[in-house]
């Protein structure tokens, strides 16, 4: 019984662990893309303030580790996380016994 809810809690875990990593590496992913479609494809200036493309005024660059400081961490934690719990995961499947 305590196996399986180490089993489920393991699982459970790494899963909101994943969750959150997917978050940031989604708005990163976001970010860039719209900044590069922005100075690529319409040759404006980006807004960072506002996230939207300027084509008419000149903004300047402020970088994604000062728009989000805790990102870095935060995906970190994250990725440590799912390798912990994915481990206590595999861990509860295996037979301990001692012969």
């Amino acid at each position: 019984m305590a196996k399986d809810k180490l089993k489920s809690w393991s699982l459970t875990l790494a899963l909101v662990a994943a969750g959150v990593l997917i978050s940031v590496v989604y708005r990163f992913s976001h970010e860039w893309l719209m900044v590069d479609r922005c100075l690529s494809a319409e040759h404006g200036s980006f807004d960072y303030s506002s996230m939207k493309c300027d084509l008419e005024t000149n903004h300047p660059y402020v970088a994604y580790q000062v728009r989000h400081p805790r990102d870095k961490q935060n995906a970190l934690v994250a990725f440590v996380s799912i390798a912990v719990f994915l481990s206590g995961y595999c861990y509860s499947r295996t037979d301990h016994k001692k012969k």
